[in-house]
């Protein structure tokens, strides 16, 4: 029987009771110890595995491939690699020492080993050479094999709004090495989940895959993205809930709110090129996150699984608001939009690090232990938050989320260090505000079938800073003020930085040039 168990307030309180210390590893499995070293662990310590998937605050505070020591009352007192060579020896001087320090006696506890602090004073907002820089780190990471998702986002953005002839072929070569890599099972035309749940590994890499298909029209890829959406639609939706597993036929199933919302990202992608069943198990999904909101706690991290409950994390409702906003710009339903709002609005209100600007990835407790009650400002997931601030900005009208947005990019970027996909994904964030929208106005009904057409059409190209507006034409002041006036509605407008029309067209054949006239009027 493993000594090994589960991240909860039970394993707190064990440790407390039997005055030992706590030894944390990230994973959903017991990490691979050598025979002595298991038996010293189940002697000196209370075991405990941080889930990525059912407590992704707590598995981030240890790290892939560390053991973290912690007093019984969670204070972090050390920090080694599974790898180390003496892990036995010291495992047995660090359990030692954290008695000693449990016992009274004053110790400080060790530093979190990632960029857990934020810095004392602003930086710089990041400028034009700053983003060239991040997006030159993109290239040379996509360059030396590497594949991470937010590296080939950044690439797909570079290519696309920053007209970066560079980055497409590393584009290409990065989705080539994924395809051709250890993380896919052809034979199952799924994303191998290492370190992370099938339901994230699957969702967040078939947006992307759409997303570069949209961009480059070429079809090589196509086979794969569409066997990785069906491994979605098929594998791990669970119809009588209406959202999705985090694994497929699962003993205890468990649906995460960061999850179903990356899945939500990437059906609403995948709606825009005709694939059966995504548009409805998207919907539904959005409506299983509704369920999932308390508007004291936040988010309930998951539903099922039979663990303790939780709330308020960041990546939650930093995923599902951008879900929802996505979903605004899909359908038009202003209830979408607003739910945005609402889960936006939470963040600023018990996440925002008042001293330096940014999220904090949990909301922290009195009864937490030491280590959760850290600081923690995570790049990436700041990056998503940011990018819902960016979009609401524009989408309500609201001028504090743009400031914001700039306190908290200055804030936020030297946190990132060497990290190439941590600063990538606020460099297309930064860019994105710095260049602005490109201004789209649907003046029709939503729901209308032409109107969902123009949408759809809109959808199927490659256009991130994108927003739609939707007018009704009934609104004779509106469109009399923007000479949106036509023959004929629906009809989509593209619009230029004064709201002026640019190129319009009322045939979904026509959306593609109304796109580029307005990348013509830019430049781009």
């Amino acid at each position: 029987m493993s000594s090994w168990g589960p991240w909860t307030d039970e394993a707190f309180a064990r440790a407390k009771a039997q005055d030992k210390p706590l030894l944390a590893a990230a994973g959903a499995r017991p990490p691979k110890l050598a025979r002595e070293v298991s038996q010293s662990v189940a002697r000196r310590f209370v075991a405990v595995l941080a889930d990525p998937d059912s407590r992704p605050d707590a598995a981030a505070r240890v790290g892939a491939g560390h053991l973290v020591v912690m007093d019984p009352d969670g204070v972090r007192r050390g920090v080694l690699p599974i790898s180390s060579a003496d892990l036995g020896a010291a495992l047995e001087r660090m359990a030692d020492e954290a008695s000693f320090a449990s016992s009274g006696r004053p110790e400080d506890p060790a530093p979190a080993w990632s960029a857990a602090v934020p810095p004392k004073s602003l930086g710089s907002a990041p400028d034009e050479t700053c983003l060239e820089e991040a997006f030159a780190e993109a290239r040379s990471a996509a360059a030396a094999g590497g594949v991470a998702v937010e590296v080939l986002e950044a690439l797909a953005y570079a290519v696309s709004e920053r007209n970066d002839a560079r980055a497409l072929p590393l584009l290409e070569q990065g989705v080539d090495a994924l395809l051709s890599g250890p993380l896919w099972d052809a034979a199952n035309g799924a994303f191998r989940a290492l370190g992370e749940s099938p339901l994230r590994a699957n969702a967040r890499r078939v947006r992307l895959l759409w997303d570069v298909h949209a961009l480059t029209g070429a079809d090589r890829w196509r086979r794969s993205v569409e066997a990785a959406t069906r491994y979605l639609l098929h594998a791990l939706y669970d119809p009588r809930l209406g959202s999705f597993l985090s694994a497929p036929a699962p003993k205890s199933p468990v649906h995460t709110a960061d999850g179903n919302a990356q899945a939500v990202l990437a059906l609403l992608r995948a709606s825009a090129f005709d694939v059966p069943g995504a548009p409805q198990a998207a919907g539904k999904a959005l409506s299983f996150l509704q369920g999932l909101y308390d508007p004291i706690l936040g988010l309930r991290h998951s539903a099922g699984g039979g663990g303790e409950e939780v709330c308020g994390l960041l990546g939650d409702a930093a995923w599902s608001a951008l879900a929802f906003t996505e979903a605004f710009q899909a359908t038009g339903d202003k209830a979408h939009r607003e739910f945005a709002d609402v889960l936006l609005r939470f963040l600023f209100q018990e996440l925002w690090e008042r001293d330096n600007g940014g999220f904090l990835d949990r909301v922290p407790r009195a009864s937490d232990p030491a280590i959760l009650r850290e600081t923690r400002l995570d790049p990436g997931l700041n990056a998503v938050a940011l990018e819902v601030c960016w979009r609401l900005h524009h989408l309500k009208g609201n001028a504090n989320y743009r400031r914001w947005l700039d306190w908290a990019l200055r804030g936020l970027w030297s946190l990132c260090g060497a990290d190439a996909a941590g600063r990538a994904g606020l460099a297309r964030v930064a860019d994105m505000a710095a260049r602005g929208r490109l201004d789209l106005e649907l003046v029709g009904r939503p729901g209308e079938t032409l109107s969902a057409a123009l949408l759809a059409a809109a959808r199927r190209a490659y256009a991130p800073r994108a927003i739609v507006s939707f007018v009704d034409p009934d609104d004779q002041g509106y469109i009399m003020a923007h000479k949106l006036t036509a023959d004929s509605y629906p009809r989509l407008f593209g619009c230029g930085t004064d709201l002026r029309r640019l190129s319009d067209s009322a045939e979904p054949s026509g959306v593609a040039a109304v796109l580029c006239a307005m990348r013509a009027a830019e430049g781009v």
